[in-house]
């Protein structure tokens, strides 16, 4: 059995051309409790932190079949909320019934929120979209980074939605799909371009700031074929930002 990590991704090769993916997320200091640093309901928490790791996934070309949530506070209140927070964001994704499973802190009084949330998908590998640029391809940004409150505030066409992952998935002319965190746009681009041994040209004069953190994956970069740009149809903002060109 090979194991290898990609990226934030740990990859299991189950052989008989199948691979198991599996990403992970976690989330400190946003809630309602004491010492949170900023105040919002227990639900965003665990719905946006749910995303991260549902994107991760879903991007790979995998179906998510079990999402884990480890909650470092209480069941009652904290905990439900977080939870129906999680299935909000899986039925936004499309994603029917899976193994939903995690624990709580039932033992200490815990004053500020702490989530961790696993998820774990399976694919064959023909539709595995990891380590897959082959060719010289153009690069894109879907969705603007948003972080903090801005998450919350942004009208949701400014944010990479799950309907945009599902057209993007379904081509044959698009090699691969990276979520964009909290190292940004230029860390991301970076590290797809090293793991595709290819070489990153960004354009001059962009209008995305490919610096700042982009939260709980509010923009996915994906590499596609050149020809390919134009017959995009997608919701959302899309911005060119770079190629990939074979070294």
């Amino acid at each position: 059995m090979k194991v290898q990590k990609v990226r934030d991704l740990t990859l299991i090769d189950l052989g008989q051309e199948k691979t198991i993916v599996v990403a992970c997320d976690s989330c400190g200091g946003i809630g309602l409790k004491e010492y949170d640093v900023l105040k919002v309901s227990p639900f965003i928490t665990g719905k946006y932190t749910a995303r991260v790791a549902l994107f991760e996934i879903l991007c790979s070309g995998a179906e998510v079949v079990c999402l884990a949530n480890t909650i470092c506070n209480e069941m009652e209140v904290t905990g439900k909320k977080i939870i129906a927070g999680i299935e909000e964001e899986l039925e936004e994704a499309g994603i029917g019934k899976i193994v939903l499973t995690g624990s709580t802190e039932e033992n200490f009084a815990t004053f500020a929120t702490g989530f961790g949330v696993t998820a774990v998908g399976i694919v064959g590998n023909k539709n595995l979209k990891v380590n897959t640029v082959k060719a010289e391809a153009l690069l894109i940004a879907i969705g603007q980074p948003k972080v903090g409150e801005e998450v919350i505030t942004s009208p949701k066409g400014n944010i990479a939605s799950y309907d945009s992952l599902k057209g993007l998935l379904c081509s044959d002319k698009v090699y691969e799909l990276v979520p964009v965190g909290s190292k940004g746009i230029l860390y991301e681009a970076q590290q797809l371009a090293q793991n595709n041994n290819m070489q990153l040209i960004l354009h001059h004069n962009l209008q995305i700031d490919i610096h700042k953190s982009a939260g709980p994956s509010t923009v996915v970069i994906a590499a596609i074929e050149e020809n390919f740009f134009p017959h995009i149809d997608i919701p959302g903002r899309v911005e060119v930002i770079g190629r990939l060109r074979i070294k």
